[in-house]
């Protein structure tokens, strides 16, 4: 899924042309979409405007492997709270980008005998153990 990024609106600087950049003071991760269980991982790219008191709007899915990683994604961000973008030591508007990562928690290996203990195994390269002394 991509979406059209939306143009800079006046008095709002790329991130790229500040001299200081916002800061995260509060970050909020995403919430994996219960739809997408199945699915082992996911990445959605959001678009948004950091304002001069810290809070995040416009916030838009660039890119987004499902709709429900971008929804996630945006309900996340909007939460964030920055440090706002400064240009000649005055805090301005600032547009940015950030890429979400998704990784499931729905993960699970069977409960039956299918997996190895792997405490029960040693590892390969293991110095061989000391025989064992009997007492005198």
């Amino acid at each position: 899924m991509e979406n059209q990024v939306q143009a800079l609106k006046a008095g709002v600087y790329n991130v790229r042309n500040v001299d200081v950049r916002p800061v995260a003071t509060r970050e909020v991760e995403p919430d994996y979409p219960p739809g997408l269980a199945p699915i082992l991982t996911g990445k959605a790219i959001v678009a948004y405007t950091v304002r001069t008191d810290g809070r995040v709007e416009d916030a838009a899915v660039v890119e987004a492997d499902d709709v429900l990683f971008g929804e996630a994604a945006v309900s996340a961000i909007r939460k964030w709270r920055y440090r706002p973008a400064q240009v000649g030591g005055a805090p301005v508007d600032c547009r940015m980008t950030l890429p979400f990562v998704f990784v499931s928690p729905y993960l699970s290996y069977p409960l039956d005998d299918s997996m190895p203990d792997p405490s029960s195994h040693a590892p390969l390269d293991a110095p061989p153990r000391p025989a064992a002394v009997e007492p005198r």
